[in-house]
């Protein structure tokens, strides 16, 4: 008990010795609650006013607030508020996945750039070094540091691949659920629609360095979606986000779009434009194919200016049909130029989808030079 509540007592002390028992017990009382109350109001008081108090910031060691947003970029999770720090996540799909990183890796010393990240890890008691986009220019940066084969002075194909800064390249990929099927004969058993994607990425390794924008990238199914000039990076996001869906196939409305915008831009006739159509062919649901085509065919500024390839992926015999009657009969049908050719999957399988991007670009070629087009036997 507290002094002055100590000296209240005493001091009425002699005032209660002529009160019956009772009535001395509840003026005791009385007078500890008017002493003691304030003071356990303002330890009350003094309690709140420092919960209060405003945190001071923990400054972090290693520079880790900027190699944490840096790392985050890169697909980098990062456990520890200093260096060194523990690899605690690399997200799917992100430039770490690909940069030999690992969870459980941990950073020892990064230096940082504007599109890259090198970080310096232990594993195992060995040291690493790894370093990490952190932005689409990065990506693309490393990506063609690390580019081996078909680079300029040591593909086949260097030579050619010139002749395609003056085209416009576009690729139409089927992404109907029938792509799922792993019963298609493709490489490896994979997917026809897994098969279609490493052959697209292997597409652009080739051609990153004469397509200075990329290429164009449609999708459908019985819509369609289209991506202009994709790099690298935006080929991971895509395919990341979008996947086989649907049965139901409409071919004819994206290729029209896509020959109409050829059409509309600014100097497209001293332009060729090559289209690769990778499908199935199960059953168009859309505009008949040959309506589209004699049409685009009555644009046309002379022959090769457009050279749509019909890539077959798997075994259909329905699809094999439509498009190689395509191929072979579509003047007689009304168009005022060739302007289509078919691939069956056992030419696709084995020459890959570069190849015939080239073999597109060469016919082209020919029939803008006025020389007739040989017709090699199927397959």
């Amino acid at each position: 008990m507290c002094r002055e509540a100590q000296g209240c007592l005493f001091a009425g002390g002699s005032a209660l010795r002529d009160l019956s028992g009772a009535a001395a017990v509840l003026v005791i009382l009385i007078i500890a609650v008017v002493v003691l109350a304030p003071n356990a109001m303002a330890a009350r008081k003094a309690a709140a006013s420092s919960s209060k108090a405003p945190v001071r910031p923990v400054l972090l060691r290693g520079r880790i607030d900027e190699l944490s947003y840096l790392c985050s970029s890169a697909g980098i999770g990062l456990a520890g508020g200093s260096l060194p720090a523990t690899v605690s996540k690399i997200s799917l799909g992100s430039a770490a996945a690909y940069s030999g990183l690992k969870e459980g890796d941990k950073v020892v010393k990064a230096e940082t750039g504007d599109d890259v990240i090198v970080l310096t890890v232990e594993r195992a008691g060995k040291q690493y070094q790894a370093r990490v986009a952190v932005n689409v220019h990065g990506l693309r940066s490393e990506f063609e540091s690390r580019k081996a084969r078909f680079s300029f002075g040591d593909s086949p194909f260097d030579k050619e691949l010139t002749g395609l800064r003056d085209c416009d390249v576009v690729i139409m990929l089927d992404r109907c659920g029938s792509m799922n099927d792993r019963n298609a004969g493709c490489p490896g058993d994979v997917s026809k629609w897994t098969w279609c994607r490493n052959q697209i990425d292997n597409l652009y390794v080739a051609t990153s360095r004469v397509l200075d924008s990329g290429f164009d990238l449609v999708l459908f199914n019985d819509s369609y979606q289209t991506y202009k000039a994709v790099n690298l990076w935006d080929l991971k996001q895509v395919f990341d986000r979008v996947g086989p869906a649907g049965s139901r196939k409409d071919i004819s409305r994206p290729l029209e779009s896509v020959l109409n915008d050829h059409f509309s831009k600014p100097g497209s006739a001293g332009r060729t434009c090559l289209v690769l159509v990778l499908t199935d062919g199960t059953q168009n649901v859309g505009p008949a194919l040959q309506d589209v085509l004699i049409e685009a065919s009555r644009k046309m500024t002379g022959p090769g200016r457009i050279m749509v390839v019909f890539l077959q992926v798997g075994e259909s015999i329905i699809a094999e049909e439509l498009l190689h009657d395509l191929d072979r009969n579509l003047v007689a049908k009304g168009a005022l130029y060739h302007l289509v050719s078919y691939r069956p999957f056992s030419a696709v399988r084995n020459k890959g989808l570069l190849f015939e991007l080239l073999q597109a670009m060469h016919e082209a070629r020919q029939a803008q030079s006025g020389q007739r087009r040989t017709l090699a036997p199927s397959g």
